[in-house]
């Protein structure tokens, strides 16, 4: 059966970001910004709780249904060492991940039975989103061991579809979608893009994406642009190949204007403003004919969704 989100008429909506709201808004310290910690306490497994059911009473509100993302993200094997996790222990944290969205699934759907909720197995790169690393530092066959673990309990816990997250290394993209095919599940890759539109190492998006199909024969879903203000890949998209737009099933943008290296070194955050956000997006939307799913990367949050669903989804 088709995933819902890839058969309507309206996209989807996802997320804003968990994460930066989590750690500036509600003050939670968040190791190696690992999302994943938040489920280990009940302050921060009720601030997750309320943030996921926020988000899917906004897509409710707006006629559509929204991908939910286990906080996976930073959750692989690499990432048990900097976290002070053994590897069997992080994988037990993927599975709470997992039985802890579908719960807060279920409560939803008792109140609102007709909102359709996609639970979206997160994945994320194994190092830094912003240190670049060149494909010879890291072997596809490396990446995959490095995975294998980590997906295969998602989808063993019933995720419905595995997303790579802010990705910038292709040997990274390439190992999840072979690792995908081999499980049989549905995947994605999103792009962290800089402030010029291109990949961290001065790659274009078109070229990452038509790299990675081709190694991959096409099995990726979609491929997705996140971490970036939308304003900043209007022209890159408008330059790009068409059958390279269709590709790009999911847009999630940062809600300020600035670098990487910029916000990375901010003690505050950065909200932006919400109608260029808005109004950046739509412009966006419009050169991407193939999108399944949208919503927002670092700084953005309920206010933001909520614009989004009200002036950028078709009624």
């Amino acid at each position: 059966m088709a995933l819902p989100h890839l058969t309507s008429k309206v996209p989807f909506l996802t997320e804003a970001s968990v994460e930066t709201t989590a750690y500036y808004t509600h003050k939670i310290e968040l190791p190696c910004f690992s999302g994943t910690t938040l489920l280990t306490s009940d302050s921060g497994r009720e601030v997750v709780r309320s943030l996921y059911t926020s988000y899917a009473n906004i897509a409710a509100a707006s006629g559509t249904g929204i991908l939910l993302a286990t906080r996976t993200w930073r959750a692989s094997s690499a990432w048990a060492k900097p976290l002070n996790y053994s590897v069997e222990e992080l994988l037990d944290l993927n599975r709470a991940a997992v039985r802890f969205l579908k719960q807060v699934r279920a409560e939803v759907n008792q109140k609102i039975p007709t909102v359709r909720i996609v639970i979206d197995g997160v994945v994320g790169p194994l190092r830094d989103a912003y240190e670049d690393y060149s494909s010879d530092e890291i072997s596809i066959d490396s990446a995959k061991a490095a995975y294998r673990g980590q997906i295969r309990t998602l989808v063993e816990e019933g995720v419905e579809i595995i997303s790579l997250m802010t990705v910038t290394n292709l040997h990274e993209a390439i190992a999840v979608i072979e690792l995908a095919k081999e499980m049989n599940t549905p995947v994605a890759v999103s792009f962290s893009l800089e402030s010029d539109g291109k990949l961290l190492s001065g790659l274009s998006l078109e070229s990452a994406i038509q790299t990675v199909d081709k190694a991959t024969e096409g099995y990726a879903t979609y491929f997705g642009i996140n971490c970036v203000h939308p304003a900043r890949i209007l022209q890159p998209l408008e330059n790009m190949d068409l059958d390279a737009r269709f590709r790009i099933g999911l847009i999630r943008g940062n809600a300020s204007l600035k670098t990487h290296q910029e916000l990375d070194n901010s003690d505050t955050l950065d909200r932006g403003h919400i109608p260029t956000f808005v109004s950046a997006l739509k412009k966006a939307l419009l050169l991407l004919p193939g999108v399944k799913v949208v919503g927002g990367c670092c700084g953005t949050d309920e206010e933001h969704l909520t614009a989004l669903a009200q002036q950028c989804l078709p009624r």
